[in-house]
């Protein structure tokens, strides 16, 4: 009986030690967002592949991403947080009522340089909105989306720009289409449909590369928009041990490159793949540190 109950409490120990560390992987704004896919496939792929660690999706929606982050700073084990530029975004404009980006580390850069595009359902040129004396914009306060609209008023000295701020960029284009705004600022996937059947215009999108339907500003002539762009990261608490950043990165870039769904998603998305090694990570996460600070500054005079 001794000898049973010893080997019973030996397997019931092997167990508990062997059981994979559940991890939650959290996103912070709109449960579905296209955005929120590229969780769900690199989850998926990421448990098919190993059983250390049981990655889960969790959605922590609320003041433009600070409530995701500070609840991955509060969790008691390993949390990561993904999110898009607004991640650095929301603490220029709310310092006090936010986090440091300094104290999160990178694990994982999911895609590069996905554009917004200024849209309206009136008008179709910055020379239209030069015109105006005051035009309503729909946007995200204390996110990149706000950086655009700041952006755009340094291009119309003379017109009013009045911030209408939405929890997400989808309602106000549908706001404008009922006649209710002149512009918002979207992402290039949500407003396809719209200027397909001539409902919306194209005003201008950031970045530097032109799609079928979005033409950037910078081909336009018009500078400042280039670097208003997302990129989708996964970070983690500052104080995490090196060597687990350096594991789970490696696991989730695997997912990533290999997730039969994930790539499509990017595409559809208008946003670029990466396939960064650790080095790599850490030196655009470096990077954005710095432009995100010094752009938005200039834009708060």
């Amino acid at each position: 009986m001794k000898k049973l109950l010893a080997i019973i409490l030996t397997a019931l120990s092997f167990s508990v030690f062997s059981a994979p560390q559940t991890v939650p992987i959290v996103w912070p704004f709109a449960v579905g967002a296209q955005q929120a896919n590229y969780i769900r496939a690199i989850v998926e792929e990421a448990n098919k592949q190993q059983d250390k660690y049981n990655f889960i999706f969790e959605n922590k929606p609320g003041a433009g991403g600070t409530v995701a982050a500070r609840y991955i700073q509060g969790y008691q084990s390993l949390a990561i947080l993904s999110s898009s530029s607004s991640f650095f975004v929301r603490p220029q404009f709310y310092p006090n009522e936010s986090y440091r980006n300094e104290d999160f580390k990178p694990v994982l850069i999911e895609c590069l340089s996905q554009p917004y595009a200024i849209v309206s359902g009136k008008y179709n040129s910055i020379e239209q909105l030069r015109q105006q004396k005051s035009l309503t914009i729909g946007l995200i306060q204390g996110s990149l989306t706000e950086a655009l609209g700041r952006q755009l008023q340094t291009i119309l000295p003379n017109t009013e720009l009045v911030f209408v701020g939405y929890q997400g960029t989808h309602q106000p284009t549908l706001e404008m289409l009922a006649g209710n705004l002149d512009l918002n600022v979207d992402l290039p996937a949500y407003a396809t449909q719209w200027i397909e059947d001539g409902k919306l215009k194209l005003i201008g999108s950031s970045g530097t590369r032109d799609y079928k339907n979005f033409k950037t500003f910078h081909s336009q002539g018009i500078k400042g928009f280039e670097g208003l762009v997302s990129n989708y990261q996964m970070v983690v608490r500052a104080d995490t041990n090196p060597a687990v950043i350096e594991e789970v990165h490696t696991i989730l870039r695997k997912a990533a490159n290999t997730s039969p769904g994930l790539p499509r998603l990017y595409a559809d998305d208008y946003c670029s793949q990466a396939d960064l090694n650790l080095k790599q990570t850490n030196e655009y996460y470096s990077r954005w540190l710095k432009y995100w600070p010094e752009k938005l500054q200039s834009l708060k005079k």
